[in-house]
């Protein structure tokens, strides 16, 4: 339970740098697209696992989707 006569500090946001760390993802996302691609594409299709290759492809999708929304959010202003 909480203390109404405790006064609880006002807390400020964090600073996010949100289209690096989504930048800094779908980069991954790539990376591990191209190594499935080049190294494992026949392991994969042997094994009927294919839809890995799919995941990292989705993947980068939503990513330019949240770049997106990181990059409106900066130019509104909303981040400080």
């Amino acid at each position: 339970m909480t203390d109404p006569d405790v006064e609880t500090p006002e807390v400020e946001p964090i600073d996010h740098h949100e289209v690096t760390v989504v930048a800094v993802g779908m980069a991954l996302w790539a990376l591990a697209l191209v190594v499935l691609a080049v190294f494992f594409r026949h392991d994969l299709q042997r094994h009927h696992a294919t839809w890995w290759l799919w995941s990292c492809a989705i993947a980068i999708g939503l990513g330019l989707y949240g770049l997106r929304f990181a990059l409106r959010r900066r130019s509104r202003g909303l981040l400080s």
